[in-house]
């Protein structure tokens, strides 16, 4: 089976401001390449199975392929090392490699076995397969929507396309710790130029035990909070910040194929990692749906959580019901590919709200960016869906955050614009 992103054939509007920002678009010279991976939306071994995946590097965020550092056709490395991200095994926690891990020699071939029998310690080759092609994915995808090498993202060379460079993301696979050994996905970050670290570790709530690389959800999400930490200056340390939720967004997109999804589709994060069944409610609880009776979470209710993971899923909750109302509206494409459908919008929504996001900044901020970034990159075209996701989990007109610094002292409310009202009183009705 031969797995490939989608052909981007042309240029939706908002590629423009990408150019704008010195994003290039030319030919790809990159070499040939295999992985054997979970291919994008495959979210764990519970969701599908690995496939061979030829050459799923993007032509214009990674022209030289992955395994390229010097802008030269030609890899500079054959092992899970590049341009965007170098992965290695560090089960001693030193930041050392524990050794070169799989080398896919001249043709770049990638294929390690893997059984679900076995312990991750039988197959961290697969992992670290799995874990490099899914942060070069992840890679690729938010530079073509926005998390640009001039807006501080991670990679050795830019290729003229402004930024530090000189800071490709390191992934340590099966990641020991002296403090936290188990049933975690963390990252050490760094600002522009200096390599931050994402850290995989085993799951032992099940046997045989599980790890972070083969579910998707929790890499992706470990790779959210560092592009929310780059494009807001690692502003994430006030209670109520809504990183988790921006993170968790980015964690359902990657993983959904969002075609067929309806109101009543529960999608939950890292259920494979807890053992739990896909739609289960997994690493936040309760699974994300647009169905409030599924998914209560509203910021009436935050001082009942714990931020900031539990509260941040609140803001995901809005975020995750506007990506539907996008698809009712637009329709959806059923990949993260370059297009103008709900997927990529949402997408470019989220990292161009991250991108403006003050310092510090609570709930009805985050609201308020994602209104801009409507405005910015659509010309305000879905501002009506916005103020509705938000303000029926209470990020209406009326709400207030009060300070960023408490999850208690904020005010909810469901109020729309008279205009939305009117809107959706005429027949649009998306929850």
């Amino acid at each position: 089976m031969t797995v490939s992103l989608p052909s981007l054939p042309s240029l939706p509007p908002f590629a423009a401001a990408m150019l704008a920002c010195g994003l290039a678009f030319a030919a790809s010279p990159a070499p040939a390449a295999g992985y054997r991976a979970l291919p994008a939306p495959v979210e764990s071994p519970n969701h599908g199975v690995r496939a061979w995946i030829s050459d799923p590097h993007d032509p214009v965020a990674s022209p030289f392929g992955w395994h390229d550092t010097d802008g030269v056709a030609g890899p500079e490395y054959t092992t899970l090392r590049g341009n965007n991200v170098h992965v290695y095994v560090d089960t001693n926690a030193d930041g050392v490699p524990d050794g070169p891990g799989p080398d896919g020699g001249p043709a770049l071939t990638f294929d390690a076995p893997y059984d679900a029998t076995w312990s991750p310690s039988a197959y961290h080759d697969a992992l670290a397969v799995n874990t490099f092609y899914w942060t070069n994915h992840l890679h690729d995808m938010l530079l073509r929507h926005g998390f640009t090498p001039a807006r501080g993202n991670m990679q050795a060379n830019t290729y003229g396309q402004g930024g530090m460079g000189g800071d490709p993301l390191r992934v340590e696979v099966s990641r020991g710790s002296a403090i936290n050994q188990f049933n975690n996905v963390s990252y050490a970050y760094a600002a522009d130029g200096s390599s931050p670290t994402l850290r995989q570790f085993v799951w032992n709530t099940m046997t045989p035990n599980r790890e972070s690389s083969f579910d998707a959800s929790g890499t992706t999400w470990a790779y959210g909070v560092l592009t929310y930490a780059r494009l807001t200056s690692n502003c994430i340390q006030h209670t109520e910040t809504p990183h988790v939720g921006f993170a968790d967004t980015l964690a359902l997109l990657a993983t959904t194929d969002l075609r067929g999804v309806t109101a009543t589709t529960p999608r939950g994060l890292g259920t494979y990692l807890v053992n739990q069944a896909p739609g289960a409610g997994g690493l936040r609880g309760t699974a994300y749906a647009e169905d409030m009776t599924m998914n209560p979470r509203s910021y009436a209710s935050r001082q009942t959580l714990a931020p900031p993971h539990a509260t941040g899923a609140i803001v995901a909750s809005a975020l995750w019901d506007l990506t539907l109302y996008l698809a009712d509206a637009h329709g959806a494409q059923g990949d993260l590919g370059v297009g103008d459908r709900a997927e990529s919008r949402m997408l470019r929504l989220v990292i161009e709200a991250m991108r403006t996001m003050p310092c510090p900044g609570g709930f009805v901020t985050a609201r308020d960016a994602i209104l801009l970034a409507d405005q910015t990159l659509h010309g305000g075209q879905d501002r009506c869906l916005v103020w509705q996701a938000f303000a029926r989990r209470g990020l209406g007109i009326g709400a207030d955050e009060g300070s960023p610094a408490s999850i208690t002292d904020g005010t909810a409310a469901t109020d729309v614009p008279a205009d939305c009202v009117s809107i959706f009183s005429n027949g649009f009705d998306p929850g």
